[in-house]
């Protein structure tokens, strides 16, 4: 059932700057066409249409690799979320953590940008956990930490390429519209960064 027209006005009146803009900058391609348009009458009447237009715009477009590589160049050249260090650029790395105890095994993936350094350390951090306590499980334990162990082996070895990896490349394409809405503020993109991981 949808909502009506003034249903929807009066609830994206109701809602803060920092929700409007988050619906902006991430959801605005899962809106219906009459709901972005209230969307956009509401950023306008708080004055947010310039930074708005600009993350719903680049929702709704083909990124080139040309423009994924400029995002990414971008975040990259943020300090490291985990050390603070701007002297190597950033990447990303998604670490694989298994823990077991007789009938139950966990796998936990995480995603990080940080600098080389802190991703290797990432790495290392899971494997060394997974190794002491991801065997313990059966009959699973033994199978999730082989996997594990060999993903996070792989993953340490994209996190000194000089350009941005697969995953990094994934994540702009995946949050383009976020990275726009921000590109400007160092603080927000510290945010943005951090927030995932």
């Amino acid at each position: 059932m949808a909502v009506s027209e003034a249903a929807l006005k009066e609830n994206y009146r109701r809602l803060s700057d920092e929700k409007l803009m988050r619906i902006a900058s991430e959801d605005a391609t899962k809106l219906r066409p009459e709901a972005l348009v209230l969307l956009r009458e509401e950023l306008g009447t708080r004055g947010l249409t310039e930074t708005a237009e600009r993350a719903i715009d680049a929702q709704f477009r083909v990124v080139s690799e040309e423009e994924i590589v400029k995002y990414c160049g971008l975040l990259q050249a943020q300090p490291c979320p985990i050390c603070r260090s701007s002297t190597q650029p950033l990447n990303a790395a998604l670490t694989s953590k298994v823990i077991s105890f007789l009938v139950m095994t966990t796998w936990k993936k995480q995603f990080a940008i940080a600098c080389p350094t802190c991703l290797d350390k990432l790495n290392r951090d899971a494997s060394i956990s997974t190794a002491l306590l991801g065997w313990w499980g059966f009959p699973w334990g033994i199978i999730r930490t082989i996997q594990a162990l060999i993903a996070n082996g792989k993953m340490e070895k994209t996190n000194h390429v000089p350009c941005p990896n697969a995953l990094l490349k994934a994540f702009v394409v995946g949050n383009v519209g976020r990275i726009e809405a921000v590109r400007d503020n160092a603080g927000d993109l510290q945010a943005l960064i951090k927030q995932r991981i």
